[in-house]
């Protein structure tokens, strides 16, 4: 039967009561082992303690791996792209790349090449040194960390005009053992210079009048005359930025030239801008385009021209066949001045058509004295008819009348295309003095009248012819039928200044 549980608290009590043992046996207790003096780790304490320490072994194995036995990451590109796909040789610039590259320090250096879409090497190489710090030239296009390399608008020696594809190659350090890593960019189109063009070339007007011709109301058809500076031109050139200089050729139509100028856009200061020359600079302006207005030719003279304006681009010689076309103007044309005869006079006075020169019989041929004034231009001709010809545009000449019958003078004026004005004068020299009438005496019947002072002859046979067979009947006729005529008895005693000549 159990013991109660006063009779084991009190087997307790004398257990520790008792008297010590002696000192073997109370050695041999204190060195046995007493679990029930400490309790006893909870689990979740033991399991912490062995995750710790699988923890530090596997730590200090990856720090062995990183350090002695990992391959170190590879270097390669991630984006390689050029900044623009099209430029221009006018832009004055080369093409620009941009690249992102992962682990760069792992690069020794960075290769750029370019070459035709045929595989010809045309630039570079181009050789970029990583194995320090960035170089100098990448510095302000380049951002470096630790994991990427980005370079933006990095610059080329490129410059022809032409297509690129460029090649980007990375030299990993000599420790990796690895390969180059490349990449190519998208096709680069560089333009060529785009060729200079007259769009316009045109005159100020199509028909001048001579220099020198009178403007006045009475002409409103004609033409305003043309000044020293010559017939004005006018026109318009694109991309003049490619110019090296104009040629400014005249010509008659369909046929030869007659000159040329060159104006030349390039100062040898500054070749690579185009800079007017100092004769364009008051006519021409310079922007997108090449606008000169009532440029001078010095071209005034009486004819038909035509203008001829040759663009010369930058580049090109003068005995280059590679010139653009060139623009031809509209024929233009200079007319002559009309042609006045503002004088033409006899004696001092306005010549009339007819004069009637009196000459009586024994005295000698009077003598007239003729002037003339012409205004005329250039091409003007101006002649006395039928002696001396060809004379000046103003003068004086005596005139020499013939002994009998009449003399015409002729003055004849001429510009050269329209029809001449002529002007004539025709001298009649006329005997104010016939011979005097014959005095018939009557003799017998049948014998002939004798004058006085005559033997009467002798008498004949034959039938006697009358003097006057139309008689003094029909002579009185005629003068009843013109009245207004003067019978030269009548001019006898008058002096020729008092006679009127004209008629």
């Amino acid at each position: 039967m159990a013991q109660s549980q006063l009779d084991q608290w009190q087997g307790e009590d004398d257990a520790l009561n008792q008297p010590p043992e002696g000192p073997a046996t109370a050695a041999a207790i204190v060195l046995s082992p007493q679990p029930d003096l400490e309790p006893e780790r909870p689990r979740w304490q033991r399991r912490g303690a062995i995750a710790a320490a699988v923890i530090a072994l596997g730590g200090l194995g990856g720090l062995v791996w990183w350090f002695f036995l990992r391959t170190p990451p590879r270097p390669y590109v991630i984006d390689f792209s050029p900044s623009q796909s099209q430029y221009s040789v006018d832009s004055q610039g080369s093409p620009s790349l941009n690249w992102h590259i992962s682990n760069p320090r792992q690069i020794d250096a960075l290769i750029v090449r370019g070459y035709a879409p045929d595989g010809t090497l045309l630039s570079g190489p181009e050789e970029y040194d990583l194995s320090g710090s960035l170089p100098v030239s990448l510095l302000p296009y380049c951002r470096e960390t630790r994991q990427a390399l980005t370079c933006q608008e990095v610059p080329t020696q490129v410059q022809e005009p032409g297509q690129y594809r460029f090649e980007l190659t990375l030299l990993p350090r000599a420790g990796l053992n690895l390969p180059p890593e490349q990449a190519s960019s998208s096709l680069v189109t560089i333009a060529d210079l785009p060729l200079p063009s007259v769009v316009e070339l045109f005159p100020q007007q199509v028909i001048y009048s001579e220099l020198g011709t009178p403007v006045s109301a009475n002409n409103p058809t004609l033409a305003p005359p043309v000044n020293e500076a010559g017939i004005l031109v006018n026109w318009v050139v694109n991309n003049p930025q490619t110019l090296q200089g104009l040629r400014l050729a005249v010509k008659q139509p369909g046929g030869g030239a007659l000159g040329a100028r060159q104006f030349l856009l390039r100062d040898s200061e500054s070749p690579n801008q185009v800079t007017l020359p100092e004769e364009l600079q008051p006519f021409c302006q310079l922007g997108e385009d090449l606008v000169c207005q009532g440029v001078p030719t010095g071209m005034g003279e009486v004819g038909k021209y035509q203008f001829e304006l040759t663009p010369i681009p930058i580049g090109v010689g003068p005995e280059s066949e590679d010139f653009p076309e060139a623009k031809m103007s509209e024929v233009v044309e200079v007319q002559p001045r009309p042609v006045r005869i503002a004088a033409f006079n006899v004696n001092g006075q306005p010549a009339q058509p007819n004069y009637m020169i009196p000459v009586p019989p024994g005295q000698g041929l009077p003598e007239f004295r003729l002037d003339w004034q012409v205004e005329a231009g250039s091409t003007a001709r101006v002649e006395i008819l039928p002696s001396p010809g060809s004379v000046g545009p103003q003068g004086t000449l005596p005139v020499r009348l013939s002994p009998s019958g009449s003399t015409t003078i002729t003055l004849r004026v001429t510009d050269g295309q329209n029809p001449p004005l002529i002007r004539a004068i025709t001298f009649e020299t006329f005997n104010p003095n016939p011979n005097p009438p014959i005095v018939l005496q009557h003799g017998e019947p049948g014998q002939a009248p004798v004058a006085p002072g005559t033997a009467p002859a002798e008498p004949s046979n034959q039938p006697q012819q009358r003097l006057d067979p139309l008689g003094d009947s029909m002579r009185d006729a005629q003068n009843q039928r013109e009245p207004g005529l003067v019978r030269p008895e009548d001019l006898r005693d008058r002096n020729p200044e008092d006679l009127n000549l004209g008629f």
